[in-house]
């Protein structure tokens, strides 16, 4: 499964004798505003005040690039996450002995963002993630868009949205809806937020032009799903659409906002292959070759 996908949120397991309970591993609560809090086994004062400001600055950038001047966008209707805490193990071990028992999910993986039911009352999202030998927590920003799209772009949880993922904790139920699904757009966008347009390792990638982007829009967690796809032209596709054709986008999203995904598949199916020859140009003013 993919290693950063949404999943829903599961009841933290009660640890069995040989393995402390989650609160005496993440005992450093740290609250960065009313929508974000960090619930860590090593993070220091200054490592708590840089994640808090890194996040409050993409959540800015976020609102900016969706409602702009200055405004916010309201949540989706039914949504109650009002509010993401981030857990944060002290290194890559830490997480992999750990994180699987206290909240039921596969550890080969670099960190998860749990969405819950966030149409329950009191759901609370949680992302769990770890340090790098360096002190920063790995993929924390890739994974708060996630958070933030989630509350403000997509309607319903991630069993709700479009994609091929039944994979646990989530296990949504089979068969997987048919393609377009919706995995170029999240990943895509956490990456275009998270990296803006200093993106190395995805611009090094466009000069292959390895896919059209009507392939991308087909990009799956189980099937169509290598990493490079994922992640490098998920957000190379995102990056164009944005810059290109922000009207479709826009389009897109007034479906994605209230749930409407049979009208999402349809506007997409009606692109078809009208952009390819568009992106492969684009594909070249990006790496400048």
């Amino acid at each position: 499964m993919n290693s950063h996908a949404q999943i829903k949120q599961q009841q933290e397991l009660k640890a069995p004798p040989s393995l402390r309970a989650v609160e005496q591993i993440l005992s450093r609560i740290h609250v960065c505003s009313d929508t974000l809090s960090l619930r860590s086994e090593a993070l220091s004062d200054d490592q708590e005040q840089a994640a808090c400001q890194q996040l409050g600055q993409l959540e800015k950038k976020f609102h900016q690039l969706f409602a702009g001047n200055g405004k916010t966008l309201a949540p989706v209707k039914h949504d109650n996450n009002q509010s993401l805490r981030a857990n944060i193990y002290r290194n890559k071990n830490s997480f992999a002995e750990q994180a699987g028992m206290h909240f039921n999910m596969p550890v080969n993986n670099g960190g998860m963002y749990l969405e819950g039911t966030p149409e329950r009352t009191g759901n609370h999202a949680e992302f769990i993630a770890y340090q790098r030998e360096q002190g920063a927590v790995h993929n924390l920003g890739h994974e708060y868009i996630h958070y933030l799209d989630g509350r403000f772009n997509l309607y319903g949880d991630f069993c709700a949205n479009l994609h091929d993922s039944h994979a646990a904790p989530e296990n949504c139920p089979k068969p997987a809806p048919q393609t377009p699904y919706l995995v170029w757009w999240g990943e895509g966008l956490a990456e275009y937020i998270a990296h803006g347009n200093e993106h190395a390792t995805a611009i090094a990638i466009a000069a292959k032009k390895t896919y059209r982007l009507s392939e991308l829009f087909d990009t799956g967690y189980e099937k169509n799903n290598d990493s490079a796809r994922i992640y490098s032209w998920g957000y190379l596709a995102v990056r164009f659409m944005l810059e290109r054709h922000r009207d479709e986008i826009d389009r897109m999203l007034s479906f994605t906002r209230v749930g409407d995904y049979p009208r999402y598949q349809a506007l997409v199916r009606s692109w078809g292959a009208s952009f390819d020859a568009e992106f492969a140009a684009w594909l070249e003013s990006v790496t400048g070759k």
